[in-house]
Formats: C-alpha cells, structure tokens, sequence
C-alpha cells in the first residue's frame, strides 16, 4: 500500500503536502524520464520497421522471410502490410 502524499486527516489544521526528499524523488523521476525516452524510441523503430517491412513485401519474394528476419508473428505481420503500427 502506497503512503499518502498529504499529512493530514480530515479538518486537520495543519495539512500540509509530503514532498519527498532528493534522494526517494529523484531515481523514480530518472528511471521514469528513461522508459519514457525508451518507449518513444521502440515506437519510432516500430514505425520504421514496418514501413521497411511494407516496402520489402512488394519486392517480389513473398512475406515468409520476413516473419523469421523480423521476428514477428504472423498477427503482426498481417497488421503491418494492412498499414498499421506495431507499437
């Protein structure tokens, strides 16, 4: 169960807002700016990913190879030659 942010009861006075010092604070706001950094590049390479996989299926050799090389599933393999993202 998390701590309440607020250090007051109800009619409490006195209320007033838990901040948390440097060292608790900081390494969840670090660790969280990086998986939002890395989540916004996994999406751009999901993007990039597919428009090369929609480029490479007009090519002339099928779409089989590109499960194994890509390393997808068939469900998205699917989705992307439709033109939807992966991510």
């Amino acid at each position: 169960m998390m701590d309440a942010d607020w250090s007051f009861r109800t009619d409490d006075s006195n209320a007033r807002y838990l901040v948390p010092s440097d060292e608790v604070r900081l390494p969840v706001e670090k660790a969280a700016k990086e998986l939002r950094e890395a989540m916004e590049s996994c999406r751009r390479a999901a993007v990039d990913l597919g428009a090369v996989i929609r480029a490479s299926s007009q090519a002339g050799y099928g779409t089989g190879w590109i499960l194994e090389a890509a390393g997808l599933d068939s469900a998205d393999l699917e989705r992307v030659l439709r033109g939807e993202e992966l991510f």
